[in-house]
């Protein structure tokens, strides 16, 4: 692993200091759907609510400071991911997780819009620049109506143009925070958090431009994510954890100004639910 040559290295800078806790606590006000999946990066509590507040069309980026907090800039060393832990006494809070670098996002994209909109790229991926793994996520900003599709036009990991195939929104009204695409059961979705892309695609360094074929209503922001992670709640009340070092490939690289969020696959309606959690990272030398 990148900045680790051995395991004994990676005690070693537990027993250096060179070690960063935090917690983190969410709870949102918005209802969601079972089997949906929500972005928590909007939700009320620590860290303070992401609104995807920007230029319309124009790509922005989050400051990392305020998400999940990793710390100050580590470079030259490099940091990973050493713990991940959440638990919840909501039963809407159980189901699976997921732990994303939040990249890029294209704000305000109008649902009832048929017309090609063309987005504005005067900002690039601030990491993971060749877009290999970045993945696209639609979150709902203002609550759509539902039953709409589309299709975008993005530069994917090679550097060339690409049409995604037909995206297919939630049957029904999505609010916000959730993932219009999500809804599980549905012909033509995907049922997980992110976009469709070519065949033969891996990542996505841009959005060109997007054009709805049916109207879906409301406004969605394009978020360009990097997955890290993976954690399953199965139960309320009972801690999850996972220690990256014995219990994954590799511990994910955290890189500096990276903004770290949660979304969620509910149970059921997240509203006035708790979710409290913690991370641990470590550094090299």
């Amino acid at each position: 692993m990148a900045g680790f040559g051995t395991v004994g290295a990676w005690a070693d800078a537990y027993a250096a200091g060179r070690e960063h806790f935090c917690s983190f606590r969410k709870v949102p006000s918005q209802a969601t759907v079972a089997g949906w999946w929500v972005d928590l990066s909007m939700t009320s509590g620590n860290p303070v609510p992401n609104y995807y507040a920007a230029s319309p069309l124009e790509a922005a980026v989050l400051d990392g400071e305020r998400g999940i907090f990793h710390g100050a800039d580590k470079s030259p060393s490099v940091m990973h991911l050493a713990k991940l832990g959440l638990v919840t006494p909501t039963a809407g809070f159980v189901g699976r997780y997921m732990l994303l670098d939040y990249l890029l996002y294209y704000p305000f994209v109008d649902g009832d819009d048929l017309d090609v909109q063309t987005m504005v790229n005067d900002v690039a991926l601030p990491r993971y620049e060749d877009g290999a793994g970045v993945q696209v996520m639609a979150v709902c900003v203002a609550p759509s109506t539902g039953g709409g599709s589309f299709t975008f036009t993005y530069v994917n990991q090679d550097g060339v143009t690409r049409t995604s195939p037909t995206q297919v929104c939630s049957t029904t009204a999505s609010g916000i925070t959730s993932i219009v695409t999500s809804q599980q059961a549905v012909a033509g979705m995907p049922g997980g958090p992110f976009l469709a892309l070519a065949s033969g695609d891996t990542g996505v360094r841009s959005i060109v431009s997007v054009r709805h074929l049916v109207a879906n209503g409301g406004l969605v922001s394009l978020v360009l994510v990097r997955p890290l992670a993976d954690l399953a709640i199965r139960e309320i009340n009972t801690m999850a954890e996972r220690h990256f070092l014995i219990q994954h490939p590799a511990p994910p690289r955290i890189y500096d100004g990276a903004y770290l969020g949660l979304i969620v696959n509910c149970a059921a309606t997240i509203a006035a639910a708790t979710l409290a959690g913690f991370c641990t990272f470590v550094w090299s030398e």
